[in-house]
């Protein structure tokens, strides 16, 4: 199989089908898939997807589709030879579904790919119609979605909600699975912002071992001076599970030593926060005795 496009769709279907055994090229025109994602997160999933039969097409275009005569479909690519499959799905982002539904008569004009703009109340351009879920664009997620459409109920009757949108956890699930919230290390460095990390490989936790994921990793970015934590990142089987533990300290304004100081349960993945914390603040500088 064929698929063009190295989105969330796309990575997910590249990856579910190459573990049943379905060799698969992934297409891109990116240099890196999932560019919203840490990149060292990214870099451990492309080489697993390597490992597991994926072809990456990075940085390439797809000129021309065509259907040949026996059934079979011909990639024309930009730089590379043509490619003939039997299967090629075509994951190039969604269009909102609003053509028919003439919102331009009541003063709403989606964008160019049919998605409606809203302010941070999930109001449209008319105060009284609201919009959510992936008719409004990124992330387009269920779980946000149901969060996004509960805030625009809230706000349409007056009632306080206090959604932090900042902290919505995204879930992608590829093989290996990867979640992350908070912050990453290219929004923190474009910020100013001194921060650190600290990572834990699935290979040094017990729990990583008796389920034979050795290649799974959790993480940390936390503030250099304060130590609060800015942002999870993890990788492997049950990182969309993991990552709630770093949403809830986030949530309440929690520093990285929380970590530290908590005792989890054995053998747990959970225990890759602690391994991720001691790693992050044994890589800061000690301070000269007086």
């Amino acid at each position: 199989m064929v698929i063009v496009g190295g989105g969330v769709i796309g990575t997910e279907y590249a990856s579910i089908l190459a573990t049943m055994g379905v060799p698969v090229i992934l297409i891109d025109k990116r240099p890196r898939l999932l560019e919203f994602v840490d990149a060292q997160i990214i870099g451990a999933l492309q080489q697993q997807m390597t490992d597991i039969g994926v072809t990456l097409y990075h940085e390439e275009e797809v000129v021309a589709i065509r259907k040949e005569s026996d059934g079979q479909v011909t990639v024309s690519l930009t730089h590379r030879p043509p490619i003939t499959t039997t299967t090629l799905m075509y994951a190039i982002g969604r269009i909102g579904a609003t053509k028919h539904l003439n919102l331009e008569a009541i003063g709403i004009t989606p964008d160019a790919r049919g998605r409606v703009i809203v302010n941070d109340h999930f109001q449209t351009s008319v105060p009284h119609i609201y919009a959510a879920g992936d008719i409004i664009g990124f992330p387009a997620l269920a779980s946000t979605s149901m969060q996004q459409g509960r805030h625009a109920a809230c706000h349409a009757f007056g009632h306080p909600d206090h959604t932090d949108t900042d902290l919505l956890p995204y879930g992608i699930y590829a093989i290996p699975e990867i979640s992350m919230v908070g912050r990453n290390e290219e929004d923190l460095a474009k910020a100013g912002i001194p921060y650190a990390s600290g990572i834990a490989h699935y290979r040094e936790i017990a729990r990583g071992q008796l389920i034979g994921d050795e290649t799974g990793m959790v993480k940390l970015l936390f503030h250099r001076q304060t130590h609060a934590l800015l942002g999870v990142h993890a990788i492997g089987e049950g990182a969309t599970e993991l990552i709630h533990i770093g949403q809830a300290v986030m949530a309440y304004r929690g520093k990285i030593d929380y970590f530290i100081d908590t005792v989890f349960n054995y053998p747990t993945l959970a225990e890759c926060y602690r391994v991720a914390a001691l790693d992050g603040l044994n890589r800061l500088p000690r301070p000269w005795p007086q």
